[in-house]
């Protein structure tokens, strides 16, 4: 199983990525770039404080990120391509 941490900076590089390229191609507001990065940063910087020290994460934990990814997949402006990668990033390698 790969380093969960490497796992959330990967997803985090990807959307920053999407993020900026919706924004620019105007598919989306800077307003709404501005919340989705807010939302991301959040949730990321959550991530490296709490598990900065440990490689498994918590029951809970997994929820928030999967309500977030869930979330994201869901967005129109979001291209196949990331959403492909975002799966690989993302979802629990049994």
């Amino acid at each position: 199983m790969r380093d969960q941490k490497e796992r959330i900076n990967r997803m985090e590089l990807r959307l920053k990525n999407e993020f900026r390229h919706a924004l620019a191609v105007n598919l989306i507001t800077q307003e709404q770039h501005d919340k989705y990065l807010q939302e991301l940063n959040e949730l990321t910087a959550y991530i490296y404080e709490k598990y900065k020290n440990s490689l498994a994460f918590y029951d809970e934990d997994w929820i928030k990120i999967n309500n977030y990814y869930e979330k994201i997949v869901g967005l129109d402006f979001v291209r196949s391509r990331t959403k492909e990668g975002l799966e690989d990033d993302w979802l629990i390698e049994m």
